[in-house]
């Protein structure tokens, strides 16, 4: 090989050199934002699971909350039906002892 192939062999040599220092600098950069994205994804994940923990909380509160109306709606219901009940039984008992005593 004489002087002048081999300095256009290391002319060839030192272009593919610096097209591959390119390219790699390049896959660098793309690995880095893979990197960065596969971060992302797993925060995103994590603040999801958070979230579904916070609705499901939220759903139960929120159970409690609408059932709270119709529990007081029930004990109002049955507090009339005894004040009726005991007025109606007063007032028997009392016409009962009224004839009784006379």
């Amino acid at each position: 090989m004489t002087a002048e192939e081999m300095a256009v062999a290391l002319a060839k040599n030192e272009k593919d050199i610096k097209s591959l220092a390119h390219r790699v600098a390049s896959c660098e950069s793309e690995n880095e934002t893979t990197r960065q994205l596969a971060i992302s994804v797993n925060q995103l994940a994590v603040n999801m699971e958070h979230m579904l923990r916070e609705q499901k909380e939220q759903g139960q509160r929120l159970t409690v909350l609408e059932r709270a109306p119709g529990e007081g709606y029930l004990r109002l219901k049955n507090t009339v039906i005894q004040c009726l009940t005991s007025s109606i039984l007063g007032a028997i008992l009392g016409a009962v002892m009224t004839l009784v005593l006379r």
